[in-house]
Parts: structure tokens; C-alpha cells; sequence
């Protein structure tokens, strides 16, 4: 056996049982489709940043807009579009794969497995990301990009209406739609590179987020178990609970904030 058959041999497989053979994305293609999205999201978070702030309004209400703009019509839109080319019909078939069905125990167990090792890894992590902030951005990157809003500068109405909006948006609709995206689509097409290609994910998708840069280190690191267990269990649904979990952090502190208001 030649060492290229031997490497082939032992290399992770891009495709799933029962899927027809899936084509492997050039770095090229894996950096565009990785990071444009992210660019686009970040063109128009800034240019409705100061409308949202002219309305008296939290500014992160702009990304509440311009994430579900992008990756509703550019993210699934584009997905079947592509798997009515490949079945004849819209579906997502042998488009976005890692979709293995689990036992529910393994959810139960996994689920906060990977909160926690994100989470924990990004927290320990904070203090280098706060510094990158402090040293690279403060000094001339407006408050309004900012997704941290004093929260007193606004009426109990106001907060409730933009809390709901930010669940819905940020906390539900964009983690499915980047789970489908990044794991789902991407990440099995990065898979003939093996451990170095969720290095690779976990790197891209940390720059995709171009709206909060500073996070990018804390990011890339938090998210290696999230994409370990995705490609490991091949099932994206683990990684889009706990991303919906992760996201959701943000609205309990605002509902805890809104509900100790006098």
C-alpha cells in the first residue's frame, strides 16, 4: 500500500452513512463562506447602530436585525438552494449532514458538557479579551458598537420589548441558523483535515464575528469542545442547544435587571 493510500485510509470521512459523496471545500471557499457572512452582519450592525441610538433605543437592537438579515435569505436560503440542485426538491438532504440521531440521554449529558467547558474556557479567558479591548478598541471605538448598554439610560417598556426581541433573535433564531451553517454545512466538508480541521472552524468562526473582534482569542478557544463533540457524535443539535444556551445568558441578566426595577 502506497503512503498516500495509508494516509487516505486513516483519514476522518467527509460523508455520513446513507449520504452520497460530499465534495471537499478548497481553504479558499472555507474562509469566504466562513467569514462573509460575518462581514455582512458587521456592515449593517454598524450602519444601524446610530438609528438605533437616535430612537433611544439599544443598540443591540442593530444586531437583532442584521444577524437573522443575513443568515435567514444568505444562510438557509443559500443551503436550498443548493439541496434543490442536488435532490430536485427544497431539502437539505446530503446538504447539511451531521444530523446522527442520539439517544435523549446523551443529549442530557452532553448538552451541559459543553456549556460548561465553553463557558469555562471563555471566562478564564475574559481577562485577555478585556485587555485587547482596553489596549486596541477603547480608545476610538464608539460606545453605541457595544453590546453592553447601560441599561439605566432606559424605561422598563423599552427593555422589556428589546429583551424579547434579543431572545428571539440572538438567543434563538441566529444559533440554529449558525449551527446549521458552520456544522452542519461547513464544518463536514472540513473534515478530511481532521483535529486540524476543528482548530480550523473553531479559528474562522471566532473572526466571523467582525462586530466584536476583542472576543476573537476567547472565542476561538471556547468553541473547540462545542465543534470536538459536533464532529465527534456527527449531530449538530448538541452544539445548537448549547449555543442557544450560551446566548441566552445575556437576556436572564437583563430580565434579572428589569425585574429588580422599582
Amino acid at each position: 500500500m502506497s503512503m498516500t493510500k495509508r494516509v487516505e485510509a486513516y483519514a476522518v470521512p467527509a460523508v455520513e452513512p446513507g449520504d452520497r459523496a460530499v465534495e471537499r471545500h478548497t481553504l479558499g471557499q472555507t474562509i469566504v463562506l466562513h467569514l462573509v457572512p460575518g462581514l455582512l452582519i458587521t456592515l449593517i450592525f454598524a450602519a444601524l447602530a446610530p438609528l438605533m441610538e437616535r430612537l433611544q433605543l439599544p443598540t443591540f437592537l442593530a444586531l437583532c436585525v442584521a444577524g437573522p438579515a443575513v443568515l435567514l435569505p444568505g444562510g438557509l436560503g443559500y443551503l436550498y438552494l443548493q439541496g434543490y440542485c442536488r435532490n430536485g426538491r427544497l431539502s437539505l438532504d446530503g446538504v447539511v449532514l451531521y444530523r446522527s440521531p442520539l439517544p435523549w440521554w446523551q443529549y442530557v449529558a452532553l448538552v451541559p458538557l459543553v456549556v460548561v467547558a465553553s463557558g469555562g474556557l471563555i471566562t478564564l479567558l475574559a481577562p485577555l479579551s478585556d485587555a485587547l479591548y482596553q489596549s486596541w478598541f477603547a480608545p476610538w471605538l464608539p460606545k453605541r458598537y457595544l453590546l453592553t448598554p447601560d441599561l439605566n439610560a432606559y424605561d422598563r417598556p423599552t427593555l422589556m420589548l428589546s429583551y424579547a426581541i434579543l431572545f428571539v433573535t440572538i438567543s434563538v433564531i441566529v444559533p440554529i441558523i449558525e449551527e446549521i451553517w458552520f456544522r452542519g454545512y461547513l464544518l463536514p466538508r472540513m473534515a478530511h483535515l481532521g483535529l486540524w480541521g476543528v482548530v480550523l472552524a473553531s479559528v474562522l468562526f471566532a473572526l466571523y464575528h467582525f462586530w466584536t473582534p476583542w472576543l476573537a482569542v476567547g472565542r476561538a478557544v471556547g468553541l473547540i469542545p462545542l465543534i470536538l463533540v459536533a464532529q465527534w457524535r456527527r449531530n449538530i443539535f448538541i452544539g445548537m442547544a448549547a449555543h442557544i444556551v450560551a446566548n441566552s445568558v445575556d437576556v436572564v441578566a437583563g430580565v434579572i435587571f428589569i425585574l429588580r426595577q422599582p
